[in-house]
């Protein structure tokens, strides 16, 4: 229910979240906004990267993120490819998976897009996906929420108060949230409907082009939104995405008019084994809509891709059956192919940790790690294969050497948790606690953990560095606080 909630409030796309002024021209419906001032005068670049930032922590908390560091590198890969070609970006974006089978993706303040698991399950190749994703992404470059808060501050500053307290209301508590919102936007609906067709528009237009330019068919828009709609045309329950980004005929007609005449001008050809890869991973490991019966059937397809991705889920799925020796069977073709492949390499380790082969594993992910150093899988999987082969010290000095670039990887900073508490190290685990709980938004219990840590330091310049710590989160407490 929660997430539900906060896909339909927090996304960009949805139309009743902020009305749009009924005094716009069609001149201005037509004109791109200047994007360095549009909706300065409501909230600031560096007050959105901070309301987002705070948006994400009560995420974190509340919704089930994905913490799988393959299907992560994978969607950051294809994001961050579409963001090169996206004009107007102030902030660099952050992409997460959330474990569910609904359709839907949502994105919100500061550039930060969530991926649904049942989205990739319905789209049928990268180029869908990515079209999605670029949606998203041209809604956040675009400014649309506070675009509309700028035009609704004009009119009704408590209006948006008012909103903006039932959004972060609903965070907390979906059915008091949502009964707030009904309150505040009863008088609103019709402008709503205006906002949905202009910004749905313009996400339309600006994401297709930021696809092609990207390198993926444009007509993956098209085709996955047409599919939807038809599927879902007499549903009494709509999927997620239909309900924040509502589908007409004329809509999807424009879109396809538009990528038919991109597509004229460039010649798609794409791998699509990455794709398939997440997507048969998502359907056994997150979904469970897949098993060993269903990957043998695949594996005969006539796609080659298909077929290797199939067997790649037969691994994962006789795997998490408790028989790694038949998984280890099914991956060896792939892996002897392509040793330095995420995808194996992941699944491989599984294997062999499984069958307490540490040794192996770890000679592995070590040359795997020489050739890719800090790469989020291989990085995580090598701490992990350590931390089980009682080489903490090894573990501890790879997690922190990761966590130096990517000091928001909750996967991360989980294993080293546990690698402090093995080790002994009472004091650096409470302060590594304490980051992992402050990424939650629960900055209690952070500030709980680092009073430990000050507690059982006996290094005075330590305490010191982690009273300012504690000062720090104090302050980030009461900033996140006024945002509210």
């Amino acid at each position: 229910m929660l997430y539900s909630l906060l896909s339909r409030i927090a996304t960009l796309s949805i139309g009743l979240l902020f009305a749009f002024s009924s005094a716009t021209t069609a001149a201005q419906q037509t004109r791109l906004p200047d994007i360095g001032t549009a909706g300065g005068s409501v909230m600031s670049i560096d007050r959105e990267l901070a309301v987002g930032d705070m948006y994400m922590r009560q995420i974190r908390a509340s919704v089930p993120i994905v913490g799988d560091p393959v299907l992560n590198g994978y969607l950051h890969d294809v994001g961050t490819r579409l963001v090169r070609n996206t004009n107007d970006v102030n902030f660099p974006f952050k992409f997460f998976w959330v474990n569910q089978d609904q359709i839907n993706a949502f994105a919100f303040f500061g550039g930060h897009v969530g991926v649904n698991t049942g989205l990739i399950a319905e789209t049928r190749n990268e180029s869908e996906l990515a079209s999605v994703l670029a949606h998203e992404i041209a809604h956040v470059s675009q400014r649309h929420i506070v675009r509309n808060m700028d035009a609704m501050e004009r009119s009704g500053p408590a209006t948006i108060a008012t909103m903006l307290g039932s959004i972060l209301l609903g965070i907390v508590n979906p059915e008091l949230g949502m009964a707030a919102m009904s309150a505040s936007m009863a008088g609103m609906q019709q402008r709503s409907i205006n906002y949905t067709r202009l910004f749905e528009q313009e996400a339309d237009r600006i994401g297709i082009t930021i696809l092609a330019e990207t390198g993926f068919d444009p007509m993956g828009a098209p085709d996955f939104f047409g599919r939807l709609a038809e599927k879902y045309r007499y549903a009494s329950k709509l999927p997620e995405m239909l309900m924040t980004h509502p589908l007409s005929e004329s809509r999807i007609a424009d879109t396809r008019l538009r990528a038919e005449r991109l597509r004229q001008t460039m010649q798609v050809q794409r791998e699509e084994l990455a794709f398939w890869l997440a997507k048969y991973r998502v359907l056994v490991r997150h979904i469970g809509s897949y098993n060993a019966i269903a990957a043998r059937n695949d594996m005969n397809d006539p796609n080659p891709t298909i077929a290797t991705a199939a067997r790649y889920g037969l691994a994962i799925a006789l795997l998490d059956t408790d028989q790694p020796q038949a998984a280890a069977n099914a991956l060896a073709p792939l892996l002897e192919k392509d040793p330095y492949n995420t995808f194996y390499l992941d699944v491989q380790t599984d294997i062999l940790l499984a069958q307490k082969r540490y040794a192996e594993a770890l000679e592995m992910l070590r040359q795997a790690y020489q050739r890719m150093p800090n790469e989020q899988t291989i990085t995580i999987n090598f701490a992990n294969a350590a931390m089980q082969a009682d080489k903490l010290d090894l573990a501890i000095e790879l997690l922190r050497d990761y966590l130096i670039r990517e000091p928001k990887n909750v996967l991360a900073l989980s294993l080293l948790v546990d690698a402090y508490r093995q080790r002994g190290d009472t004091s650096t685990m409470h302060e590594t606690r304490a980051e992992l709980q402050a990424l939650h938004g629960q900055f209690d219990q952070a500030i709980d953990s680092l009073h430990r840590a000050h507690r059982d330091s006996s290094s005075t310049l330590e305490q010191r560095r982690l009273q300012a710590r504690i000062e720090q989160l104090m302050a980030l407490k009461q900033q996140l606080e006024k945002l509210r």
